[in-house]
């Protein structure tokens, strides 16, 4: 009996994990829980933020979604930007999406803690 079978579908779904990797805004921010997020084409101090390609809701629910998957065929590099209730701009947490990824989205469900991954 041959143990190659099983070794290499371990691998397989190993390297299927590595690369289907997710970024997600941190839940919270010390004591204060993530608000919003924004998705920019670029480093934010370059300004371009990018418009949810869906948008809806507010306040109690929100939901918004950014196609980006295209970016990365240009050269480009996606950011995510977290935002947290309460404090300032400053303390935004950033995180370079730096692995193609297909979409971001930002969720608030009523009554539920906001979540906000990028994959």
């Amino acid at each position: 009996m041959s143990l190659d079978r099983p070794v290499i579908g371990i691998v397989l779904v190993l390297a299927a994990t590595a690369y289907a990797q997710e970024f997600n805004c941190p839940a919270s921010e010390g004591k204060s829980p993530l608000f919003n997020a924004a998705v920019f084409d670029g480093p934010p101090a370059e300004k371009a933020e990018l418009a949810p390609d869906v948008s809806k809701g507010k306040m109690r629910y929100a939901y918004a979604s950014w196609d980006v998957g295209y970016l990365y065929g240009m050269g480009h590099n996606v950011f995510l930007v977290c935002k947290y209730a309460g404090l300032p701009e400053a303390q935004n947490v950033t995180i370079k999406v730096d692995r193609k990824v297909q979409q971001c989205i930002f969720r608030a469900p009523n009554g539920q803690p906001a979540e906000a991954p990028c994959r």
